[in-house]
């Protein structure tokens, strides 16, 4: 089928974006939402043109690098899919897709479609990075951040929450399991939006994380203001 990509170029940081659209581009239904950026990158060569930059990885769904919006929606149509596992099969010949970044304003656009996601790491970090590795693995968040870009506030806490959710059995005291939470709070305070209560996030996250880890962040919010009792 041959699309029309109507996709996000942004020089840098500080200039200013705009859609620029792409046409003709060849696609298949089993491509990827990658597969099809591949598809513009080679379309804008051939007509001298600069490739999009967007953000690449293992392209399985597992690393959590990759990451644009389509058509208004983090990751793209299919729930729960990472960009680079959404397949083209919502799409007929002929269509217009709109591609752009994850936004969100602790997202920084660097260039075109790629984005600055250390506002997760710097959460992450206070509850001490291999730890939060960790917690993050067993609950099979990749920290793609696609919740954050979903939620209209910018809020993180489906990944907060996921992370206080699995960070207590790693504690080695009570001491130490309030100290890490409560550091990741306040981070999280500091880097995202509060949570609005939509629950579009579990809708993009390609884990299929629940909405009740969102509890997690209002139980250690109790535990903070009353250690005694929640101790």
């Amino acid at each position: 089928m041959l699309l029309t990509i109507h996709v996000w170029r942004q020089a840098t940081a500080e200039d200013d974006g705009e859609f620029v659209a792409v046409s003709p581009v060849e696609a298949r239904e089993d491509m990827s939402i990658l597969d099809l950026l591949d598809a513009v990158n080679e379309t804008l060569i051939r007509q001298g043109d600069d490739p999009v930059s967007f953000d690449d990885g293992c392209r399985e769904g597992i690393c959590g690098k990759c990451g644009v919006t389509v058509d208004g929606v983090p990751h793209g149509p299919d729930k729960n899919q990472a960009s680079c596992t959404q397949s083209l099969r919502a799409y007929r010949d002929g269509d217009e897709i709109f591609i752009e970044p994850m936004r969100a304003g602790s997202f920084p656009v660097k260039k075109d479609l790629s984005v600055d996601k250390k506002a997760l790491r710097r959460v992450a970090k206070e509850a001490k990075f291999p730890v939060a590795l960790k917690a993050l693995g067993n609950a099979g968040c990749i920290s793609c951040g696609a919740c954050v870009a979903a939620c209209p506030n910018g809020s993180g806490q489906l990944y907060v929450g996921t992370l206080l959710k699995e960070l207590p059995p790693l504690a080695k005291t009570p001491e130490e399991r309030n100290e890490r939470s409560s550091k990741v709070l306040d981070a999280a305070e500091h880097e995202f939006g509060p949570c609005s209560l939509l629950g579009d996030c579990t809708e993009v996250c390609p884990a299929g994380l629940p909405l009740e880890n969102l509890t997690a962040v209002a139980r250690e919010n109790l535990r903070r203001m009353n250690p005694e009792k929640y101790s």
